[in-house]
């Protein structure tokens, strides 16, 4: 007999903004996909949305209970549960919620690509403003912006493998954000604190991994499976489709492929491609970025693609530092940019110094020797090694000296065991070249792993090996005979360059490539007495996020001081605040990492007006001859256009103008292995990326400066939503106010800040702990203040205070605040005012909810009438008096209001009233946005201003009786 089955129950239906009752709390309904419905807990506790399985959960339709009219509360207390819930609404009439939620001071600009974002309901966006404009900054805003409006939950961050760290830093740092690094070895380790069989990519809501992480097979499908509400990809221009120039040309396209997926899987909603360099010259490469937002503005083939200007130019923001000065061009003195002092300081070599480069470059060329019978893999490790120890000679003789050490032992270690490929000794050629093009090395290696591992590269029989021996141990001691005082740059270092730059501002950065240079100089200066005054810190990429923060807080304190970093602080760290001075020690081969490094100084919010940069470079080197053909080129490019030329980022590019100009010279360098090693077809060389031709296609395909938002937009939406959100003026009011009602000690310090002594266990959290030592709530005051801990709304104590508040608030005790009186001079009849808790949901795609505060103002004994609108703000800041009532006439007071005939429909048609008045705005304001696309059909308008109600509760009645 075949069993019968059992049909499906369908599940029921929640509207989003209706209260449930569930797990022994009141919830408001977010959304429901299916079975899985999403809400937020109303009364207080853990504030983010919780997932619930309609099948396995007792959930009832919920509201929340009148107030007490049996209890008198304080009018302190109630107060303080209004500015809690003002603090924490979802405000979709808020036009830039993140503002109060960051520790960031964004200048207008910033929020340009903020309000983009937010005119889309499914955001995707390229933001490819210059370097220094603050894409992270814009970013984080957009990020936080989507997450208190709980239009998205879980993020996923997508990064070159050197940049996590400072992505996981500026998302924790500035917007409260408390993202993990996901990586073969932090997986391992995440694996650990999880349940046994736990997924971390399903476990950890915001996660940030590297791009050649992601995109392995396996990882990327663990990947797509899970749902991710916005998906960032920073360096973008590295994950757009390399060029093609016949359709079926092979082209190396794994990232391509990762970013793909990501943009059209159903699971990814929010994208964001972040860039300064999105065009690399040619047009199908930009197009495939456009072509991934899926917005309709890529159309054809993808080797012959058109591009819908009018569609891509609402989601793209491109600017350069020339389009964001003309946007303060009528009022000057608000520019953020200081000006840039910028020159070359050339020195000749010492006769040690050339004799120790001319060995180097007599060795290389028998290592070349010794390869040429070998592997192509074999012969293109060796170009690459040569190419790397003359870099290293360049640098320092210190570096010099430990690159000829470490490939010495390796040789020494390869005659004893015969063994050429171990495992500490294996390098890929793409890895080889990226370290000396001074481009990311990738996921697996450090760039100093990177070139040790390039330096113990093995070429040749044990008979030429033995024979390399001997030569290296010539070059290695012409290579000690270069001792700091025949250190050509290190003396002009120490006697003009750095004495100058420290007598015009006590505070310097020195980058340099390599560690073994960084101690070398760190080293010298500290020996040097000329500088027993200054303080010297070293900073490089082995050291974990609390030492780094230290390094950059001693520098920040100390009143004369030398920071010698690695390019590890080149990208995603900013010094502004900090310094104004940048030292180059010696030049990297990629422009871009030159401009990186400038621009930790060189961008919006320094405070001085001249940024002053020296790059030191050897003459008659390569040095020199790399200067003159690609920086000073780039340099009057920038000047002439506006924007960096395409190489940036392009190591294909740099080694065809190396080849094009002999740079290496034809003796020691062939590229035919290099180009044999590379992603193209041997023999096909990229566009000239100073071509004429090539620089006005990028000119006119980009989207530089267009947008159709302006400077009195954003002002205007500043200023709504300090009225609406609460100024930090407003902050610090309920912050000292709750702090005073849980017992805690706040005490002013003479120069503004305030100690906070967190006594209350409820208030303690795992990252704030018992005291704050230097409290500030203006973000200004304490951007200049390194010890300084910024209360924003979005900072664990006050997260935590706000729900601690909402919570107390509804146990009938000492500071029950849903109940109060107020004698007042305000009214003259006894008068409720109650505060209704609305929830309006706005009919796009998808739906969103609206919340508001709406006080309503009833005539207790006076036939139940409702005030107006001026009458009711009028009453809302009714002054006290010092008079007072008996607790039974109080509690009379209240249960008549309470009770008041029709009240339900007062409310009721009060809460109507204001959704209509929302109505009307939205409505002019899609009028206006529309008249303003012209042709350009706005999608993102639709549904804006249909408002249908949602539900609204009773939070609190207050007693106003007359004087």
């Amino acid at each position: 007999m075949e069993a019968k089955t059992e049909p499906k129950r369908e599940a029921p239906v929640y509207s989003p903004g209706g209260i449930i009752h569930a797990r022994s709390r009141l919830w408001r309904v977010d959304e429901q996909e299916e079975e899985v419905l999403t809400a937020t807990a109303i009364d207080g506790g853990e504030a983010d949305p919780v997932r619930f399985y309609i099948p396995f959960e007792r959930i009832e339709p919920g509201h929340l209970d009148l107030p007490c009219a049996g209890v008198v509360g304080h009018i302190q207390a109630q107060d303080l549960l209004l500015r809690a819930h003002r603090l924490s609404l979802l405000h979709g009439t808020a036009p830039l919620i993140s503002l109060q939620r960051s520790r960031v001071i964004p200048k207008d600009y910033q929020l340009v690509p903020v309000v983009m974002a937010l005119e889309q309901p499914r955001v995707r966006m390229l933001v490819a403003d210059d370097v220094g404009l603050g894409k992270t900054i814009e970013a984080g805003l957009i990020i936080t912006e989507l997450l208190a409006r709980q239009m998205a939950a879980r993020v996923l961050v997508v990064v070159p493998a050197n940049l996590r760290e400072q992505w996981r830093e500026a998302l924790d740092y500035f917007f409260h954000i408390p993202a993990r690094i996901i990586s073969a070895r932090h997986k391992r380790e995440m694996e650990r604190e999880l349940p046994a069989g736990a997924n971390p990519w399903e476990r950890y809501r915001f996660l940030i991994t590297s791009v050649d992480y992601a995109k392995q097979p396996g990882i990327k499908n663990q990947i797509l499976e899970q749902r991710w509400d916005i998906v960032l990809i920073d360096e973008a221009h590295q994950v757009a489709k390399p060029h093609q120039s016949v359709p079926d040309q092979r082209v190396r396209m794994d990232r391509w492929e990762l970013a793909e997926a990501l943009a059209s899987s159903q699971q990814v909603r929010h994208l964001l491609f972040l860039t300064a360099t999105p065009h690399s010259g040619y047009t199908d490469s930009f197009a495939s970025l456009l072509r991934m937002l899926d917005v309709g503005a890529v159309t054809g083939p993808s080797y012959t693609p058109r591009i819908n200007r009018a569609v891509a130019e609402r989601h793209v923001c491109q600017r350069r530092r020339l389009d964001v000065e003309e946007w303060f061009q009528d009022d000057p003195g608000r520019s953020p940019f200081p000006q840039r002092d910028q020159d070359e300081v050339i020195t000749p070599p010492t006769s040690f110094e050339m004799d120790a480069i001319r060995a180097v470059i007599d060795y290389g060329s028998r290592v070349l020797e010794h390869a040429a019978s070998g592997s192509i893999q074999s012969r293109t490790l060796a170009h690459w090694a040569v190419l790397h120890l003359h870099k290293r000679g360049l640098s320092s003789p210190e570096a010099l000296r430990c690159s000829l050490r470490n490939r010495q032992r390796r040789l020494q270690r390869y005659l004893a065991d015969k063994i050429a490929d171990t495992e500490d000794a294996a390098i890929p050629p793409d890895v080889a070249r990226a370290n000396v093009l001074d481009e990311s090395t990738g996921d697996l290696l450090s760039d100093e792993e990177a070139g040790q591992r390039t330096e113990r590269t093995v070429h040749g029989s044990p008979e030429q090996v033995r024979a390399e021996l001997a030569l290296l141990e010539s070059v290695l001691e012409k290579a000690e005979r270069v001792t700091p005082s025949r250190d050509s740059k290190l003396q002009k270092l120490l006697e003009t360059v750095l004495r100058h730059m420290l007598a015009a501002d006590p505070k310097v950065v020195i980058f340099t490539r390599y560690v073994d240079t960084m101690n070398y100089l760190a080293e010298r200066i500290q020996k040097d007495e000329r500088y027993s005054h200054a303080t010297v810190l070293t900073i490089h990429g082995s050291l974990d996020e609390r030492q780094r923060r230290d390094v950059f807080t001693a520098f920040e304190r100390a009143k004369v001081a030398i920071l010698v970093a690695t390019d590890a602080i080149s990208e995603g760290i900013n010094l502004q605040h900090a310094a104004a001075q940048v030292i180059h020690y010696e030049l990297p081969w990629n422009p871009n990492r030159l401009e990186q490094r400038t621009g930790r100084v060189d961008r919006f919010g320094q405070r001085n007006p001249v940024v002053t940069v020296r790059t030191m470079v050897m003459d008659e080197t390569l040095d020199a001859a790399i200067l003159k053909l690609l920086v000073e080129k780039a340099a009057r490019i920038r000047r002439d256009y506006g924007f960096s030329p395409p190489y940036f980022g392009d190591e294909t590019s740099i080694l065809d103008l190396l080849n094009q100009h002999e740079v290496l010279g034809p003796k020691q360098m062939s590229f035919d292995d290099l180009a044999a090693g590379a992603t193209q077809r041997a023999g096909e060389l990229s566009e000239d990326p100073f071509a004429e031709e090539t620089l006005e296609r990028i000119k006119d395909e980009s989207f530089y400066g267009q947008t159709h938002i302006s400077l009195p937009e954003i002002e205007r939406r500043l200023e709504e939503t300090a009225a609406t959100v609460g100024s930090p003026e407003e902050i610090q009011r309920f912050v000292f106010s709750g702090l005073n009602r849980f017992g805690c000690t706040v005490e002013e310090q003479p120069d503004g800040a305030w100690r906070i002594l967190i006594s209350h266990p409820a208030l303690q959290t795992a990252s704030v702990g018992a005291r704050i030592e230097r409290a500030k709530f203006d973000a200004e005051l304490a951007l200049n203040d390194p010890d300084a801990t910024l209360l924003d709304v979005g900072h664990p104590l006050v997260r935590r205070l706000i729900e601690e508040v909402k919570q107390n608030a509804f146990r009938q005790a000492e500071d029950y605040g849903r109940t109060a009186y107020l004698v007042t001079p305000d009214t003259g009849e006894v008068t409720a005012l109650f505060h209704l808790l609305v929830r309006h949901v706005v009919n796009t795609k998808p739906t969103s909810i609206v919340e508001e505060l709406l006080p309503v103002a009833v005539s207790v004994y006076g036939a139940g009438v409702a005030a107006t609108g001026e009458q009711i703000a009028h009453l809302v800041r009714a002054r006290p008096m010092g008079q007072t009532r008996t607790e039974p006439e109080v509690r009379e007071a209240l249960a008549d209001a309470l009770s008041i005939e029709g009240l339900d429909n007062l409310l009721g048609e009060a809460v109507n009233a204001r959704r209509q008045e929302l109505v009307a705005e939205r409505r002019r304001m899609r009028e206006q946005m529309e008249q303003a696309a012209s042709a350009q059909p706005a999608d993102w308008l639709a549904g804006i201003d249909d408002l249908a109600p949602g539900s609204f509760d009773l939070l609190t009645v207050t007693v106003l009786f007359p004087a």
